[in-house]
Parts: structure tokens; C-alpha cells; sequence
């Protein structure tokens, strides 16, 4: 009999805290230098922080960083925030809009491999494996749910009722 996967990726999923928190801070500074770089909006924010790139050293510069809000979201309507030229973009999503303006989440091929590994992750821990029936029941419009479950179900090789 063989040994149960536990794991979707288990170098990442069981590296010491030492490790994850140089992974984190190496992640936390890439993301702060490229949003720096490469968009205004988040710039004139870090500014304004005091958080400009070279000032994150540590994970407890993380709470420097500034907040952002439903309202910068609305405001920055449909693409202001985005730190990419609008061809990098492979699918673009959007939450319902219930409270105000739909919020739109644009997202490129690296970002939608990162989400599918985040939830190939969440199917391991909960037991499934290759070839294993999952059905997703969020819809799949321009809501983010549905598709986030559909890339990682693809990813860990789970045959998929949408």
C-alpha cells in the first residue's frame, strides 16, 4: 500500500520558519520594488508610508506598508492599479458589485499559475489526489470563485465537474 499524499508541494509546505520567513521577506521586497516601479498609484502610497523600497528590510516593515481599500479599488476603475502592460494580462475577473462599482482583479499567467498552486495545495490537504472527482459549485462568470477552484482542480490532475 502506498503512502498517502499529504503534500502538494511538500518543500514548500514544510520548510523550517527560518526559511519561510527569508521567502517571505524576499517576496515582500520584490513585490514592494516592482509596485514601486511600475505604477504611480502604489508609489505616491508607499511614499506617503514611508516605505519606499530600499526601507523594507525586515517582515516587520510589513506594518508600514499602507492599507488600500474598496474605495482606492473603485477608484482605480477598471486598470489604474495594474503593475503590467495590459498585454501580460491572460484573464481578467470581478467581484459582484453588490456594495458600489464591481471590483476588477486582472491577472497574468504567473498569477493564475500561483492561484493554482495555492488551491492544488488546498486539494491535497483535504485528501484528494490525481484522477479523484471534484465539482465546483461557485459560478463560473466574471466572479472569481469558480475559476480559482478550476485552475487548481486542473493543476492536481482532478477530473472536474464544473
Amino acid at each position: 500500500m502506498s503512502k498517502p499524499q499529504i503534500y502538494w508541494n511538500e518543500r514548500a509546505e514544510t520548510m523550517s520558519r527560518d526559511e519561510l520567513s527569508a521567502v517571505q521577506l524576499a517576496g515582500l521586497q520584490k513585490t514592494v520594488r516592482h509596485v514601486w516601479e511600475n505604477n504611480a498609484f502604489y508609489r505616491e502610497k508607499l511614499r506617503a508610508a514611508g516605505a519606499e523600497p530600499g526601507a523594507v528590510r525586515s517582515l516587520d516593515d510589513l506594518r508600514r506598508l499602507p492599507f488600500l481599500t474598496k474605495d482606492d479599488f473603485r477608484d482605480s476603475y477598471p486598470l489604474k492599479m495594474l503593475c503590467v502592460p495590459r498585454g501580460a494580462l491572460r484573464e481578467m475577473h470581478m467581484s459582484s458589485g453588490s456594495t458600489g462599482m464591481p471590483i476588477v482583479m486582472a491577472y497574468t499567467g504567473n498569477d493564475l499559475d500561483q492561484w493554482a498552486e495555492c488551491m492544488a495545495r488546498c486539494y491535497a490537504m483535504a485528501g484528494l489526489t490525481a484522477g479523484d472527482t471534484v465539482q465546483i459549485t461557485p459560478t463560473f462568470g466574471l466572479f472569481n470563485g469558480g475559476f480559482g477552484m478550476y485552475h487548481g482542480a486542473r493543476k492536481a490532475g482532478l477530473f472536474v465537474l464544473p
